[in-house]
């Protein structure tokens, strides 16, 4: 009884002075549980301080109950309906981004030298945004009604479904058994797994949905829903998937239903009490002495985190057709971690701490206070940079050079006739286009997490796929480049550049990606340079082109007829219309 009053009284004052001083209140719960908890020891004019709470089994029992109730209000959000209107762009941003950032958690795994299994979990950390945080900011800066807003909704519900796909794997992968675990058999096992409620979803629900609404009493109502909600985390343990999964999946079931808004109303209170619990009971678990021996590891965390979000995410949905202003803004929103990168370090902690085979040296050590400190300085600074989104679209509006900005215009006019949603009839190669990328993702994560012979000669095919890919996408971008208006001379040549300009910046990013899914299990230190290279390549690229074509985009002067009209040696001074 001490306890849960104890963690009650301090999470409330914990909230409350977050609301007070306009931080996240998960930062609040996650600070009140480190002062607290067990791992604080104050000394101070002979006086010492040891925490209020030891670590108790019981608080860390019930706030797995808050962990369950969180994932199932996600999977509430993850309606199919709502991501079928931004499937290509949302499902581009997403993969993209989570790709990028577990990338950067490998090499900061690798470059410390820990365990595949241990960095899985830690590139989680790394690799999940927080769409509690980003949600709030964007009520609070009212942009819900902004065009941007359903495509980052949706590439963020995305990201958490693709991420707890990667964490049932893994977990199940490192939980100990009886008996050895087959990948081949763990897949199978997570297919059946997602089968079985995909069943629900479309047959079992919508037939009997009908019944459940019928519930009148209340009481009854919330009891068929915690029912529901456990045990479906029940089922998820059986085939060795974490329990919150299940519970993810039924949310999702839901989703659609009528009855998805009154499990809002009905199940806010209990879920926000148990997430409370959860968000102490972990800060209990962090050790302020672990600061020095995480600081490097934050140190490169945080500026990749930011390389990321800010400049690769957002340049990347500026490619695909969104506005800079709208590109920054998505870039911003996807800065925080908080929950779904504490749900990564829990899991994987408990799970590597419960196998006696593996090492407790670096994830099971180090993992929660990194991810409760880097939770507290990304969710402090996404408010911020969201709010001031728009001084930086203008920024680098401002400072981008001409050629950078010119080349980037090609490449959104082009790609926004593929990947954003249009019904004309010109434009729908771009089903083969999108058919080859998903034959490519799969490839390229064969070809991670194979190895040996295996490895070898996936390796020495992937050049025919690329080729394929290339020619795909050759048979997409046709027509669109042929009917855009790129505000330059419309001849032959023009049009044939900026095609081989587009097929070039694409196909090499998915050559790259390739290249260092290959190199990775030989050296990691290589890729490094093999990106830098690209990104060089891409801007000789905007350059060149900018130079071929002559002027920006939007000028009504025709830059062909300028450049015949005076000396080979000044068309691009004249073509730019400098004197």
């Amino acid at each position: 009884m001490f306890d849960v009053g104890v963690i009650a009284t301090v999470g409330f004052l914990g909230a409350a002075i977050a609301s007070r001083i306009k931080i996240p209140i998960i930062i609040g719960y996650i600070i009140a549980g480190i002062l607290i908890g067990p791992n604080i020891h104050l000394r101070l004019f002979g006086a010492s301080y040891d925490g209020i709470l030891a670590d108790s089994v019981f608080l860390q029992s019930i706030s797995q109950l808050g962990l369950v109730l969180l994932l199932f209000f996600v999977g509430l959000e993850f309606s199919v309906a709502k991501l079928m209107k931004t499937k290509e762009a949302a499902a581009i941003l997403a993969a993209t981004n989570l790709a990028v950032n577990f990338f950067a958690g490998f090499v900061i795994g690798a470059w410390l030298g820990w365990p595949v299994i241990d960095t899985i979990f830690l590139a989680g950390v790394i690799g999940m945004s927080s769409s509690a945080i980003a949600a709030k900011s964007l009520i609070d800066l009212k942009r819900l009604g902004n065009k941007e807003t359903e495509f980052l909704l949706g590439m963020v519900i995305l990201e958490s479904f693709m991420a707890m796909f990667i964490l049932t794997l893994a977990n199940g992968m490192i939980l100990p058994s009886a008996t050895p675990v087959s990948v081949p058999g763990l897949f199978a096992g997570v297919g059946l797994f997602i089968g079985f409620f995909a069943f629900l979803a479309a047959v079992v629900v919508p037939r009997t949905a009908a019944l459940f609404e019928r519930i009148k009493s209340e009481e009854l109502f919330v009891l068929f829903a915690l029912g529901t909600v456990f045990l479906a985390a029940a089922l998820a343990e059986v085939f060795r998937i974490p329990a919150i999964v299940g519970a993810f999946f039924m949310g999702m079931v839901f989703a659609d239903t009528r009855l998805a808004a009154r499990l809002k109303v009905k199940m806010e209170s209990l879920r926000d009490a148990f997430v409370a619990i959860f968000f102490l009971s972990f800060g209990m678990l962090i050790d302020p002495a672990a600061l020095p021996s995480v600081l490097p590891m934050l140190l490169l965390a945080v500026p990749l985190i930011l390389l990321n979000d800010l400049f690769l995410t957002a340049t990347l949905a500026y490619f695909i057709g969104f506005s800079g202003r709208a590109s920054t803004a998505i870039g911003t929103s996807m800065i925080a971690r908080n929950e779904e990168a504490i749900l990564y370090a829990t899991v994987g902690a408990r799970a590597i701490e419960a196998n006696p085979q593996l090492s407790n040296d670096f994830a099971a050590k180090y993992l929660t206070p990194f991810a409760g400190i880097l939770c507290i300085i990304m969710s402090s600074l996404a408010p911020v940079l969201m709010n001031q989104s728009e001084r930086i679209a203008g920024f680098f509006a401002r400072h981008l050079p001409k050629s950078v900005t010119f080349g980037a215009e090609l490449v959104k006019r082009t790609l926004k006739t593929v990947i954003m949603p249009n019904f004309l009839p010109i434009y729908r190669r771009k089903r083969l286009f999108q058919a080859s990328l998903i034959a490519y993702a799969a490839w390229v994560i064969d070809l991670t997490i194979t190895t040996g012979m295996a490895h070898l000669v996936m390796s020495i095919l992937t050049p025919i796929l690329i080729f394929g890919v290339w020619a795909s996408a050759r048979h997409a971008f046709q027509e669109p480049v042929r009917h855009t208006n790129y505000g330059v001379d419309g001849g032959p040549l023009s049009r044939s550049a900026i095609e081989a300009f587009v097929l070039r910046i694409v196909v090499g990013a998915l050559a790259v990606v390739s290249l260092v899914a290959i190199l990775w299990q030989y050296s990691w230190t290589w890729t490094l340079p093999i990106l830098y290279a690209y990104f060089l390549v891409v801007v000789y690229s905007m350059k060149i082109v900018y130079r071929r074509l002559g002027l920006g985009i939007g000028r009504r002067i025709a830059p062909i007829r300028l450049v015949h009209r005076i000396p080979a040696a000044r068309s691009w001074r004249a073509a730019s219309g400098r004197r």
